[in-house]
């Protein structure tokens, strides 16, 4: 469990909470953050009961642009791993842990301690079947891990009361194309489990 992170000051099993909700108390704490004043925020796109949800790192530019999480190449690419397994936007809810667009040392520890809590809460609204997650940021921050995502995923793991698929993000896919297997194969396996609910 990440109680550090929770400091029972909420409760995923909160009745009446909504997703506009969340977004509202996030941007409303992020004002008194130095790092995340006047920045851009990219929220989730989705609805509650979604298949699945999708958890990348953060936002791109093209997510800015559209003011919708994976957009351009990377999202081009994650939604041919959706539609291989019978999935698409309109059953899918997709998030990143972190809501603005950042890029190397700015996510720092604490920026993600402060975004981990809303996640899971989002998470704890839409109910999805399977969570997957895309890099070691989601990986590390929501199953609470230090190992590197290559050791991690392909495997199903629980926390919460919630089943997640660590594996390689697609931007990554974009930079390293011999990856795609070990994605197909994750993939496959949340499929599968799926296929059996």
């Amino acid at each position: 469990m990440q109680n550090d992170l929770f400091n029972g000051s909420w409760d995923l099993n909160a009745p009446n909470e909504t997703l506009d909700a969340i977004k509202r108390e996030m941007v409303d704490k992020a004002r008194s953050i130095p790092e995340l004043q006047n920045r851009f925020f990219v929220f989730s796109q989705g609805e509650p009961n979604a298949t699945i949800a999708v958890v990348g790192e953060s936002p791109g530019p093209p997510d800015a642009d559209a003011e919708k999480p994976f957009q351009g190449p990377t999202g081009d690419l994650l939604n041919r791993i959706l539609a291989s397994i019978g999935l698409n936007r309109a059953n899918t809810y997709l998030t990143n842990i972190v809501k603005y667009i950042s890029v190397g040392d700015e996510l720092t520890p604490e920026l993600i301690k402060f975004f981990t809590p809303f996640v899971w809460r989002e998470l704890a609204v839409v109910k999805p079947k399977v969570v997957l997650l895309l890099g070691n940021t989601p990986t590390k921050a929501l199953l609470n891990t230090k190992q590197p995502i290559s050791k991690v995923r392909g495997e199903f793991h629980e926390s919460n009361g919630f089943k997640f698929m660590p594996t390689f993000n697609p931007a990554y896919l974009l930079r390293d194309p011999t990856k795609k297997r070990e994605v197909w194969e994750d993939i496959k396996r949340v499929k599968s489990f799926l296929d059996n609910q």
